[in-house]
């Protein structure tokens, strides 16, 4: 693990304090009652995005990796009427129990796609259920939040 993966663990913990703490989704309005812990996670995330700027940008070190299972699926469809899958829920394993995961919601890029639409992922974990294997995947998330790749996880 390095330092900046550390650091980018703590601003997506920061981040969710933050939205906690918040009365709006722009995360600029406290809720009342919470003026105190608002500021002061506010304060972190600003801190850590600083921080953060120290380290330089690739495609190699801008992705970050989650392991937990598919929860639910934004289908829709393309300008041109093919189908899409616009975003997914996702449950983060924490390590504790599923009803203690860590939700988050992502956009689905292209290099998933067709895995996803064509109902393979579908017909994989139920065979992988068959085979009383889990269904947990590990998702490889890029810096705006868009799946690059989905492989399962053992």
């Amino acid at each position: 693990m390095t330092r900046e993966q550390i650091l980018r663990n703590q601003l997506d913990m920061a981040s969710h304090n933050l939205s906690c703490y918040s009365a709006n989704l722009l995360m600029d309005t406290p809720k009342p009652g919470y003026e105190e812990q608002h500021k002061e996670a506010a304060a972190e995330v600003e801190m850590l995005k600083i921080w953060l700027k120290e380290f330089h940008r690739s495609n190699t070190d801008s992705t970050r990796e989650f392991i937990g299972t598919i929860s639910e699926m934004k289908s829709g469809k393309t300008y041109d009427g093919k189908p899409l899958i616009d975003h997914l829920g996702f449950l983060v394993d924490i390590g504790k129990s599923w009803l203690d995961g860590d939700r988050r919601i992502f956009n689905v890029g292209p290099e998933v796609q067709e895995w996803l639409v064509s109902g393979q992922y579908d017909i994989d974990r139920h065979e992988r259920y068959d085979e009383g294997k889990s269904d947990t995947v590990r998702i490889t998330v890029d810096t705006i939040e868009y799946i690059r790749a989905i492989e399962w996880a053992e």
